[in-house]
């Protein structure tokens, strides 16, 4: 019944992008972007801010980068992600690089989950035409499901018509019968992938279909294909997203929590603003509470 990894591929081409092609990809899709001066990029997120990219890379960067990744991307903010000096840890990186991956190595909780999971759905990877036409309950339950105002329609389009430009971007779902009741979009490069998000209908929780999904992810790349790492990201800067209920689940699911420091970088120009900023931004949230992009920026300036 299950789709496995012998017999759903992903394109040779998708599995060999390289980081360079990967940045020509992100700005032909319309994203602005420049490359560090190591293997990664500085990609402009959400108009203002640009992010490192990948997370999971911990190396400093040097000041002259910073101030040539804030003219080059004419943004105001920066982030990206250390490990803890003196200690100090305000997020945390999920990740696996198990290249033995098994159920014997999970716990007996996982283990039970996963397996309910395979009795009743289907996994495999799906065009992106499917995740626009089918996906829309998944990622709108998801999205209100964490307390964030962005699960239109309209924010679902917007969000995958764009995604799906990039080859290396690519989605995995889980199917009950002919319905996708869960799907991960995925960023597949060199030997890594990303898992850039998550998404799951409300009303099929039972049968676990985010657990048989990673599974699926991590047998397919680690296991059968050999890549070094799949990442599942950082934990939220945004309020109320149950980090708790997040943690535990990926911890479960095989990926290692490990303490990083996320670091916010403002411009120079707007930090002797950032208290006006801050007061202006409690009084949006007291005004919209479930903005997304409000609890983001309360979250980061928290961080700061």
């Amino acid at each position: 019944m299950n789709h496995t990894s012998q017999n759903i591929d992903v394109p040779e081409s998708t599995l060999q992008i390289s980081m360079k092609e990967y940045s020509s990809n992100v700005r032909e899709s319309g994203i602005d972007a420049v490359e560090g001066d190591n293997d990664y990029l500085w990609i402009k997120f959400e108009g203002l801010s640009a992010i490192r990219f990948p997370e999971f890379n911990t190396s400093k960067p040097t000041k002259e980068e910073i101030r040539r990744v804030f003219r080059e991307l004419k943004c105001l903010l920066l982030n990206y992600t250390l490990l803890p000096e003196n200690n100090y840890a305000n997020s945390t990186l999920y990740n696996c690089i198990d290249n033995d991956y098994g159920l014997q190595h999970l716990s007996k909780n996982a283990r039970r989950d996963i397996r309910i999971a395979q009795r009743n759905l289907q996994f495999g990877f799906a065009h992106w035409n499917e995740i626009l036409d089918c996906g829309l309950k998944a990622f709108a339950d998801t999205r209100k499901r964490v307390g964030l105002s962005d699960c239109s329609e309209k924010s679902f389009r917007s969000r995958f018509t764009r995604f799906r430009k990039n080859p290396a971007h690519r989605a995995v779902a889980a199917w009950l019968d002919k319905e996708i009741i869960a799907f991960m979009s995925l960023i597949v490069l060199e030997d890594f992938v990303v898992i850039q998000g998550s998404f799951s209908t409300d009303d099929q929780k039972k049968i676990c279909p985010n657990n048989g999904l990673v599974d699926f992810v991590n047998n397919y790349f680690l296991k059968v294909n050999g890549f070094s790492i799949v990442c599942y990201g950082l934990s939220s800067v945004q309020e109320n997203t149950g980090k708790e209920g997040l943690h535990s689940y990926k911890v479960r699911v095989g990926f290692e929590a490990i303490p990083v420091q996320r670091v916010f970088v403002l411009h120079p120009l707007i930090v002797p603003f950032k208290e006006i900023i801050r007061l202006l931004l409690r009084l949006l949230k007291y005004l919209l509470p479930e903005n997304r992009a409000i609890k983001k920026a309360s979250g980061i300036l928290e961080s700061y």
